[in-house]
């Protein structure tokens, strides 16, 4: 505190830390007061998480609605330890977080948090036709100011566009495979799958908001935010009535919709869901009319203690080797069966191959190996011989030896001489004669009568 910023803003006093950045209250040269959010020094080398800093600004003025922070302007430290480092200046809001209220012990009942999805739901639904998601819906995102309504009466702002995608242009960065807090991601946000994501994973984070004021608990309990993300990437969430038996049918409606594992079951659109929300809250206007006094009252029902599970949670950046990719919904995971396959096929084809191709450079060797496969040819065919004896017995005109009168007649083979000569019945395998050695001298030629 106390530090000025480029000549011109000072800090005055310390308004929150986030994961990303810290804010605080300053004073500008020309004595305008406004919230000074600067990005923490060490994420502020990586140009990734720096410009979609900076793109917090944009996406949040592009919605232009005034239950929206207007970030007023943005630039980079110059000087002194902070140097290098990116921040925004906003409008300073006068108020709490609902993150602020139930730590300090406020419960919001069910018509309380519906009238706060329904004012919600008109920025959401303000910044969905702008092709703006927010990805980050939580209650310390949900700001309630004073002084920008009626005598006595709170606007409902939404804070924090940092994860904000636009969805007319490039996806913000790559930087991480799963954005956002872990009990409030849908589960196509938290499979990483970000072409998947639009409005309606932000109807799925306002519910989960909701699940967890009214039950008192998250959607998935887990150690660790990595086994939070794992579970809301493939767990569908609990129905309401399961974790809260006293809930009332018109917000588990409401609730149990926006929470649909597949997004194509849950609202269609932000103002689907607002006129939902305004259905809920007619249906629970007409239920607390007086009734007749029951001859056995039912016990009291014990509220969940909001408080001990309200703790902030951090928006945290899941890796690809943090992240293990979900499995096929619906799929039985306590049988896991290994992929891996043996490499011995591999090695023998390789062994094979590179036998094959030291025979083929050694003409000896080579000239043998073929030698023996005609050996084992001929033996193949006098064993194949004796199922043509039964026609060799009677041969025919055409089956007679023919001697050629010149180069170009037909010859019989000797394994079909042997065949016609051997009687049934008798084997006919004989032993492969041997070759006789080449001769360097050269053949003398026949002559067309026969003789050499």
């Amino acid at each position: 505190m106390g530090t000025v910023l480029n000549d011109k803003w000072t800090l005055e006093r310390l308004l929150g830390v986030g994961g990303m950045a810290a804010v605080y209250a300053g004073r500008h040269r020309n004595g305008a007061r406004a919230a000074v959010k600067i990005l923490h020094p060490e994420l502020a080398r990586h140009k990734e998480v720096r410009e979609r800093f900076q793109r917090e600004g944009y996406a949040a003025n592009k919605v232009d609605h005034p239950g929206v922070v207007k970030v007023l302007d943005d630039d980079i430290v110059s000087a002194g330890p902070d140097a290098g480092s990116a921040y925004l200046v906003m409008e300073l809001l006068d108020g709490e977080s609902l993150q602020d209220r139930l730590e300090r012990g406020a419960v919001l009942g069910e018509r309380e948090f519906l009238r706060l999805a329904s004012d919600v739901l008109e920025v959401l639904q303000a910044a969905h036709e702008r092709g703006v998601v927010h990805r980050d819906l939580k209650p310390e995102n949900l700001f309630f100011a004073r002084g920008e309504a009626k005598a006595g009466k709170t606007r409902v702002k939404v804070l924090d566009f940092g994860l904000a995608r636009l969805l007319d242009t490039q996806a913000i960065t790559t930087y991480g495979l799963a954005l956002g807090t872990p009990s409030f991601m849908s589960p196509e946000q938290a499979a990483g799958r970000t072409h998947e994501i639009d409005g309606r994973t932000d109807l799925f984070a306002l519910a989960a908001t909701g699940l967890r004021l009214r039950a008192g608990r998250r959607i998935h309990e887990a150690e660790s935010p990595m086994e939070v993300v794992a579970k809301m990437s493939r767990l569908p969430a609990p129905r309401i009535a399961t974790i809260a038996a006293d809930v009332s049918a018109p917000f588990a409606r409401v609730i149990d919709r926006a929470l649909e594992f597949k997004r194509e079951d849950r609202y269609e659109s932000a103002e689907a869901m607002r006129r939902d929300v305004a259905r809920a809250l007619a249906e629970l206007g007409d239920s607390e009319r007086p009734a007749p006094p029951a001859p056995k009252p039912s016990p009291p029902v014990r509220r969940p203690d909001v408080r001990r599970k309200a703790a902030p949670e951090p928006t945290i950046e899941v890796s690809a080797s943090d992240l293990e990719r979900p499995r096929a919904y619906g799929l039985d995971e306590s049988i896991r069966i290994p992929k891996t396959g043996s490499i011995l096929p591999w090695l023998a084809l390789l062994v094979a191959g590179g036998a094959a191709v030291a025979l083929w450079r050694d003409d000896a060797r080579r000239t043998a190996v073929f030698e023996t496969l005609e050996g084992w040819r001929a033996s193949l065919v006098g064993l194949a011989a004796p199922s043509a004896t039964a026609s060799a017995t009677n041969p025919g005109p055409e089956a007679s030896t023919r001697v050629a009168g010149d180069a170009g007649a037909p010859r019989t083979t000797a394994s079909a001489a042997r065949s016609a000569a051997v009687p049934s019945g008798m084997p006919t395998h004989r032993p492969t004669p041997a070759k006789p050695a080449a001769s360097s001298a050269p053949r003398p030629e026949r002559t067309p009568g026969g003789d050499p």
